[in-house]
């Protein structure tokens, strides 16, 4: 649920971001171009980051149970 709500507002963050880049009047189709490249850069960064952090979750978690499997025989 955390994770939602975090990805939900780096959504929400980056579609703010957009809007306000390319919904002013005075921008260049060159920086419009520019920006529009810039954000969806960020937004594959984020995603790929999102996908990183649960890999490295799902990670942990095998390797917290191989650590507490191996320790119960010893005890």
């Amino acid at each position: 649920m955390k994770n939602n709500s975090m990805e939900n507002k780096m959504k929400e963050m980056i579609d703010s971001l957009y809007t306000t880049c390319l919904g002013a009047h005075d921008v260049a189709p060159q920086q419009q171009i520019q920006a529009r490249e810039a954000i969806d850069a960020l937004r594959m960064l984020c995603a790929y980051q999102t996908f990183d952090i649960e890999a490295t979750r799902r990670e942990n978690t095998k390797l917290r149970a191989m650590i507490h499997n191996a320790k119960k025989p010893n005890q």
